[in-house]
Parts: C-alpha cells; sequence; structure tokens
C-alpha cells in the first residue's frame, strides 16, 4: 500500500533546476518527479519511433525519416564504457516504426505495408514475413510480440469514417471498419519459428493501435488515439476536451467502438442511432488528444521500488494534455487501480513540444523513450542514494 499512497511532496515535487547529468549521460531539461532523472542517451536523430531491447544489452531503433519518402532508417546503440555508439544497420526504409527481436535472436522490422525479419548479423537479407493495408492516414507498422502471438495495429484510413454516405450512416455501417479486410483493427499472427501465420482480426473498432502490451497475466492493453474535430458536428467552440484517447483491454472479436462511438459508449453524431451497448466500454478514459503512442510495465526487479510494476504511458500530443510521460499503479493483472502520476513533463525540447512515443523497460530497471519531434532517446533512471 505504501507504493500506492506515496506522499504528495514525492509525487508533486517538479524542481526546477536540472541535474549536469544522469547516470553518466547528459540530464534532459525537463520536470521529473523527485527520486529519478532522464539522461539523453542518442542526439541529433531523425524522429526516433520504435525501440527494441536486446538480450545482449544493445538496442536497436527506428528513425522514420520524412513522411514523404524512404529515408528511414535503423540504428543499433552499444555501449562502450560511459558512452554509446551508433551504428547504421538499414537505410532508405519507408517510414520504419515497430521493431522487435524474435526468440531466436533475428528481428522483426515493420514498415509502411510489410513486416520483414532478418539477422543482426546480415540485415541486408530481410525476408518480408506480412503485407499489411497501407492505410493513408495512419500507415504506420506498429506490433507486440507475446510468445508466439503477434498483435499488428492496422490503423484507420480515415478520422471518423466521412467517406461513409449518408444511407451508411444511417444505417450505421462504416465500409472501412467492417469485413475481413477492415481498418482500425488489431490483427493476431502466429509466429511458427521460420514464418508469421495470420490467425485473423483480434479486435475491432480501435481507430489507431499506436500502443499495445501484454501482461505477464496474459491481459492485453491497447491504448487509442481517437478522434479530431467532433466540436463541428456537435457545434461545440473547439474539441480541446473531447473525445477523450482511451485505454482498452482488448478480448478476442470484441468491438471498441471506432467510428460508431466515443468515450464510455455515447454514440458519435455521425452514427446517432448506432447501439453502442454492443461495444466494449474503455479500462480507462485519458485525457483528450493526449496521442498516446507507447506503453510499457515498469517492471523486474532492478526497477525503481516506488514505481515497479506500475504502467508507463507517454503522451505524444502537442496540446495542453501531451508532451508527458505518466504512470498508473497496477493490479496483479497489470490493470490500472489508481490515479495517475506524471513521472516526466510537460517539457520543450530545442526544436518544439516533446514528443515521447516508445517506451520500453530494461533489465538494468531503466526505462528507454525516443522523442520524436526533438530526435532523443531518453533514459529514466533512479538517481542514485545520496
Amino acid at each position: 500500500m505504501r507504493r500506492l499512497f506515496l506522499s504528495a511532496a514525492l509525487l508533486l515535487a517538479l524542481p526546477a533546476a536540472h541535474a549536469a547529468n544522469c547516470d553518466g549521460l547528459p540530464a534532459l531539461a525537463a520536470p521529473v518527479v523527485r527520486g529519478l532523472c532522464a539522461g539523453i542517451v542518442a542526439d541529433g536523430l531523425s524522429q526516433p519511433r520504435g525501440i527494441a531491447l536486446l538480450a545482449d544489452g544493445g538496442v536497436l531503433f527506428t528513425e522514420l525519416g520524412r513522411w514523404d519518402g524512404a529515408s528511414g532508417r535503423l540504428l543499433l546503440l552499444r555501449r562502450q564504457g560511459d558512452q554509446w555508439q551508433k551504428q547504421v544497420l538499414l537505410k532508405g526504409l519507408d517510414r520504419p516504426h515497430g521493431v522487435t527481436q524474435l526468440p531466436d535472436g533475428s528481428i522483426l522490422l515493420g514498415e509502411v505495408g510489410r513486416i520483414s525479419r532478418f539477422t543482426l548479423d546480415k540485415p541486408e537479407q530481410r525476408q518480408q514475413l506480412a503485407t499489411l493495408p497501407i492505410r493513408q492516414r495512419h500507415p504506420l507498422s506498429t506490433f507486440t510480440l507475446a510468445g508466439d502471438t503477434l498483435y499488428v495495429n492496422v490503423g484507420s484510413s480515415s478520422n471518423n469514417c466521412e467517406q461513409a454516405s449518408a444511407a451508411e450512416r444511417q444505417a450505421g455501417h462504416c465500409p472501412e471498419a467492417e469485413g475481413d479486410e477492415a481498418a482500425g483493427v488489431v490483427r493476431r499472427y502466429r509466429w511458427d519459428g521460420s514464418a508469421l501465420q495470420y490467425q485473423g482480426i483480434f479486435a475491432r473498432g480501435l481507430r489507431n493501435s499506436m500502443a499495445i502490451a501484454v501482461h505477464p497475466s496474459g491481459s492485453v492493453l491497447q491504448v487509442e488515439n481517437s478522434r479530431d474535430a467532433i466540436h463541428l458536428p456537435l457545434g461545440l467552440p473547439n474539441d480541446n476536451e473531447l473525445p477523450h484517447d482511451e485505454l482498452n483491454l482488448l478480448q478476442a472479436g470484441q468491438h471498441y467502438g471506432w467510428p460508431y462511438c466515443y468515450d464510455n459508449a455515447v454514440a458519435a453524431p455521425e452514427f446517432p442511432g448506432y447501439d453502442c451497448r454492443s461495444t466494449r466500454k474503455p479500462l480507462r478514459l485519458l485525457p483528450a488528444h493526449a496521442a498516446p503512442l507507447g506503453m510499457s510495465w515498469w517492471s523486474g526487479s532492478q526497477a525503481p521500488a516506488a514505481w515497479r510494476n506500475w504502467l508507463v504511458i507517454g503522451y505524444h500530443g502537442y496540446r495542453q494534455h501531451g508532451q508527458r510521460i505518466v504512470a498508473f499503479p497496477t493490479d496483479a493483472r497489470g490493470l490500472p487501480r489508481g490515479p495517475s502520476v506524471t513521472l516526466l513533463g510537460p517539457w520543450r525540447g530545442q526544436h518544439g513540444p516533446a514528443g515521447p512515443v516508445e517506451i520500453k523497460s530494461a533489465a538494468d530497471g531503466s526505462l528507454w523513450f525516443s522523442d520524436d519531434r526533438n530526435g532523443q532517446l531518453i533514459r529514466l533512471v533512479a538517481k542514485p542514494a545520496s
């Protein structure tokens, strides 16, 4: 109980001054909760996104590059003393995002429209394992591996199915959200040791699942980047507080609302007659336009005791609720059981508002994350006891 009810002084004290270094790295100039510090591992990157912490201590990360061409890269970091050395493994990639290591040591890499596999000693020899639909609005390939199961995001092509005809809206039917090739879904694949076997759509009604996490207990969590511009059909002055982004507990075969419903099963103004009772409500409503892009449990015996097993989510949004990293205390299933606490932020970097993306918990107790707007990889750790 002590961890759950941390004192207000611990939770809210965000020092104005920033240490010169953090665990041997240059300290990030950002408000950080007492007892932690954030160190900059790498800087000057081109939109760093996905992170894979390798079994041998190395770190892979993707650089998205430009949105209008194949300028992405995959890089490897290895520690040499107090320094992290970068090595470019692949370049000319099409907006790479997801990356993970398979049990055999090989690597899965997601680009727009495909997932490929390679070994670290021969990265140029890539084997394409899966072809994905290319969605113009949300094309990035994001996935999470749990055992032999790969959960893959297929984001929506639209904001809220604005291409549907009046008759389709009246009937509660969005063409892109229905059928075997639906968008706004999470797909499931099985890794059999040499190939990915498509197992079908796992869950629907998920506009853009940029972070999916699987707890050791089996809980599958997803963070939802909800729609924009709902104020226009609702006649509101702005959409600053609607709709909420979401934290969802995914279950096979369930529908989570998009584009027909938002928040706690409220019918979208474009689909006023839709029966939202048939959809699953969010596990938690998150702040509107927080844009959660990364999620991980801060796990392991080396994680800071005060935050061990907390669920950490990065809010990438540029509006008032973004530019920060928050954490929730959790139960034995990894589900939130209390209010969130801001661990880091909000902050601005040299190139603008912070944009945390991927979040990964490392075996040494550190928490890694990428900031694509400021081109940085950052490591959050406990400060040494003084």
